[in-house]
């Protein structure tokens, strides 16, 4: 038996989160490391990962689009080889060039500006992922 699915918003809100957690220890790492000779800094990219699982309709039409939210269903173009798309965070140094002394390209200032703007981020996906956690354990045990 596969993993249960709670639906595709709890999923893409999980693999946000997943996301979220990677940058921030990505960000950590290199404030901790900002006065490490030669050290360079780490990136996290998975938002363009994200935005990629989104299902996009490029055609506006009135008709109800046919949902599959069980592996063992076929879609309406037939059984198709190969599998689901999958989300990935990769983290990639970067190589540029500052003006450090030591050789470190960790600028204090702007890594402290990510980690803030990713703390909000992951605060905000957390929240929406325990609201949907909820809206569930509402309607599972039926209570209003």
């Amino acid at each position: 038996m596969g993993d249960i699915s709670f639906g595709s918003t709890i999923s893409m809100l999980n693999d946000a989160l997943q996301g979220a957690t990677a940058t921030q220890g990505a960000v950590a790492n290199n404030i901790a490391n900002v006065n490490t000779p030669e050290f360079r800094r780490t990136d996290v990219s998975f938002k363009d990962s994200l935005a990629a699982l989104e299902p996009r309709s490029d055609e506006a039409s009135d008709d109800l689009a046919m949902t599959i939210d069980n592996a063992r269903m076929i879609p309406e173009s037939g059984p198709q080889a190969g599998g689901s798309q999958t989300f990935s965070v990769t983290s990639t140094v970067d190589d540029t060039q500052q003006m450090r002394v030591d050789g470190s390209n960790v600028d204090i200032d702007q890594e402290m500006a990510k980690l803030s703007l990713n703390s909000a981020y992951q605060q905000t996906m957390s929240q929406l992922l325990t609201n949907s956690y909820g809206r569930l354990r509402k309607a599972i045990t039926d209570q209003a």
